[in-house]
């Protein structure tokens, strides 16, 4: 697709070779003789880039910069000028103006200009779509939960979004804490700013310092460029500190002095230099633990600890299994192309009684593998995918949960069966074998959940209708 342009130039003799040439390059040109046209252009025609002179009938090009850059913020703009008039092109620079072009200039450094110009615009509206993506999928609010123990972990968090509390979330691997720093951040006041996320658990020690201070051109025997740490790169916005424990202890003590003075020295710099960065750190060590065998420094820790949340794992809050695995149902179904649209009864019990060592990232495993050997639209089959690990029996580990978790089964399983039911329009057999029940198993279970007063007899009447 052609890039649009928008010239705007008043002298004929310059206008039109230069039309010319952007259009022999590719570009659909539309033309404008003033500020004043170019504004009613656009609010008719839309443009990726707008190429000014500075120098207008009437309004100028750098009012016209800042007028276009008030109501078009995301256009590419650049301004044409005189020599000895540079200095109003660095202004318009200053308010927006991606370049500026200096008269005369050859028909190959223009298209250089334009070309980055418009590359540069397409990758800040890439980012600010990504960001926007982030702010709507990563906020607490599309956390997906219904047990009470979520719930509070969420008012804590929520309590420190706004703030630049120092947070430490701890919990058992595969509990979502990653996900949960992202949703204090993008749901905060430095969601507009970079999330920068550290996998304190893949970085080799020897590569660690560098990774997270960044370096000078020349510190050392590979160092053929100056690069930026993680602690550079987050300034602004947050650092997550992924798996802190996993830290090596010689580093500790410079991380420490980071948090306490907000500066950073890179290797081989002979000054540091002052960063503005919100620190939350993740683990599933017991840190305090840590800190008594001397593998965590215990000034770190109470650092960190200012805010410590810890996420229960997913067999502490079992209400919240068939939430979640319906979430997952309908993502790898959207992912796997599949027309899936239930977990039936039988299956969700045995998530339910499973102890999920893994928590929700085995939940999510198991779900992708139930979709993608499923022969019909509805999951009736999970055990093969459960390992033993967390076989049933090992689930009184949660016995103080047992009674709630019971009864959400029983909850889910009287919805799951009355909807069935109804898709079927009141046809039993029909909705026992959707369910991949006995059709007596299923009748029992509606007498049970009072849907129907007298099941036998209606059973029989549908099984002849069916």
């Amino acid at each position: 697709m052609k890039r649009r342009l928008l010239l705007v130039e008043d002298d004929e003799i310059f206008l039109r070779p230069l039309q010319r040439s952007l259009e022999v390059a590719g570009y659909d040109v539309i033309v404008a003789s003033s500020g004043e046209d170019a504004i009613d252009v656009l609010k008719r025609d839309d443009a990726d880039l707008m190429l000014t002179d500075k120098r207008l009938p009437g309004m100028d090009g750098v009012e016209l910069v800042r007028r276009v850059k008030a109501e078009h913020p995301d256009l590419a703009t650049i301004v044409m000028t005189a020599y000895g008039t540079i200095e109003s092109a660095v202004e318009a620079v200053r308010l927006g103006a991606a370049d500026y072009l200096v008269k005369p200039f050859e028909v190959a450094e223009l298209l250089i200009v334009v070309r980055n110009a418009i590359e540069l615009s397409e990758l800040r509206a890439a980012s600010h779509a990504a960001l926007r993506r982030n702010q709507e999928r990563f906020t607490l609010k599309n956390v997906l939960a219904r047990s009470a123990a979520m719930h509070e972990v969420f008012d804590l968090l929520r309590s420190v979004a706004e703030l630049d509390t120092t947070v430490l979330i701890y919990g058992e691997t595969g509990v979502g804490k990653e996900l949960l720093a992202r949703s204090v951040h993008f749901s905060g006041a430095r969601r507009e700013k970079p999330f920068v996320a550290v996998n304190c658990a893949a970085i080799p020690a020897e590569l660690f310092e560098s990774e997270l201070f960044g370096f000078r051109k020349g510190a050392f025997t590979s160092a053929s460029e100056t690069r930026r740490g993680h602690l550079q790169m987050a300034n602004g916005g947050t650092l997550l500190l992924d798996e802190i424990g996993e830290m090596p202890l010689a580093l500790q003590s410079k991380l420490l002095r980071v948090i306490e003075d907000k500066r950073v020295t890179s290797i081989g710099a002979d000054r540091g230099v002052e960063v503005d960065v919100r620190f939350i750190a993740t683990t599933n060590k017991d840190l305090q633990a840590e800190v008594e065998r001397g593998a965590f420094r215990r000034d770190l820790f109470y650092r960190l600890a200012v805010m410590p949340i810890r996420v229960p794992p997913l067999r502490e809050r079992p209400e919240d299994i068939p939430l979640l695995a319906q979430h997952f149902l309908e993502v790898s179904a959207r992912r796997s192309k599949k027309a899936m649209r239930a977990i039936a009864a039988p299956a969700m019990q045995a998530l339910s009684r499973y102890a999920w060592p893994g928590n929700v990232r085995e939940l999510e495993n198991v779900i992708e593998r139930a979709v993608i050997v499923a022969k019909s639209d509805t999951i009736s089959e999970v055990d093969r995918f459960l390992t033993g690990n967390g076989e049933h029996a090992r689930v009184d580990l949660a016995l103080p949960f047992r009674d709630a978790k019971a009864r959400v089964v029983e909850e889910f399983e009287r919805a799951y069966i009355s909807g069935v039911l109804e898709a079927h329009g009141g046809k039993l057999t029909a909705a026992a074998k959707h369910a991949d029940m006995d059709p007596k198993n299923f009748s029992e279970k509606l007498a049970r959940y009072g849907l129907r007063k007298s099941a036998a007899p209606e059973a029989a009447e549908d099984s002849t209708t069916a």
